[in-house]
């Protein structure tokens, strides 16, 4: 697979719809045989398909890290998907492929046994992995699809890249430390009377989110998905309506990611803003495909602003300025 076309790539708005790659691991077993594993990755995030490169070794280097190699003037870390996923593999390059992925503004080489095909399916046939097991911090696995007979495991890649490079990950942001962060008595007040829902399939970057807004005061509720926020503040409107109050008092503001099982987050904006409780509540969108393209589809829906995920030291100051 050449380098992929981006008007291939899904676009409408709001369609709660998808296309994954699936791609393959081959484990190899005990007794000399080996099992296909069946993983995915969002196309959005895909830059391309290439054979293995030549690549150069890096001094002190993680684990996993294959080594470093050049592609249209960019220098790009490859790493050993099957070793970081602890599955053993064969070592032969000359039959594996290489997925170039670009999000983050980051772009990354994942080493893997060879590419199926692009599947389009409808985020609500994508189901959460907390229904087959107790998802922590540590999980790797964000989404699971079912296709012909299989399970096809959608990867956490920023959790993957974050435990590859630390010096590159969101988790080295601390509020306490940036100097554009008010950190008072009065502005402490004023954030611990507002709650703010925190959107995220990652339980990775729904922790980090929650730490930096919590440090700096806020309260915090969290879904795992656009489906569970959705339903959480429709017993929000409920509750509301029963003491004769707004939505507003309950939650004050919204950051959610856009890629989700069950219900996507453009889906899930969209759907509020045809509500006439949440007709003004601030949105954000927080996402490591927040292209100009994507942006723009965001704000069209009624998002009050967006975020890419490396921007992390953007939340508070911009919660700040729509919530007090």
């Amino acid at each position: 697979m050449s380098e992929l076309k981006k008007s291939e790539i899904l676009t409408e708005s709001g369609t709660n719809e998808l296309e994954i790659i699936e791609f393959h691991l081959h484990k190899t077993l005990a007794g000399g045989g080996h099992k296909v594993c069946h993983y995915g990755i969002n196309v959005a995030k895909v830059r391309e398909v290439i054979r293995v490169p030549d690549t150069s070794d890096y001094p002190n280097a993680q684990s996993h890290m294959v080594g470093v190699f050049s592609l249209r003037d960019n220098l790009i870390p490859l790493v050993d998907l099957a070793g970081w996923l602890g599955i053993p593999t064969q070592n032969d390059l000359e039959h594996k492929v290489v997925i170039v992925t670009d999000f983050n503004r980051m772009i990354n080489g994942f080493l893997i046994d060879s590419v199926r095909s692009i599947h389009r399916v409808s985020w609500e046939q994508v189901e959460s992995p907390s229904q087959f097991l107790e998802a922590g911090e540590q999980d790797c696995v964000v989404a699971v699809v079912r296709r012909e007979g299989h399970l096809i495991m959608v990867l956490d890649f920023e959790k993957i890249i974050a435990d590859i490079n630390p010096e590159l990950s969101m988790d080295k942001y601390d509020v306490t430390l940036d100097k554009t962060v008010v950190i008072n008595d009065e502005m402490l007040a004023k954030r611990e009377a507002k709650t703010i829902l925190i959107v995220d399939d990652s339980a990775f970057i729904r922790k980090m989110i929650e730490n930096t807004l919590r440090t700096a005061g806020y309260n915090i509720i969290t879904a795992k998905d656009g489906g569970d926020a959705l339903e959480m503040l429709e017993e929000f409107e409920r509750l509301a309506e029963e003491a004769g109050a707004s939505v507003s008092e309950m939650v004050s503001g919204i950051i959610s990611d856009v890629e989700m099982p069950r219900m996507d987050g453009l889906h899930l904006l969209k759907r509020l803003r045809d509500k006439p409780s949440y007709k003004t509540m601030p949105i954000v969108m927080f996402s490591s495909l927040m292209s100009e393209d994507n942006r723009g589809k965001a704000l069209a829906l009624g998002a009050n602003d967006t975020i890419t995920k490396p921007e992390i030291g953007r939340m508070v100051t911009m919660v700040d300025s729509f919530v007090l």
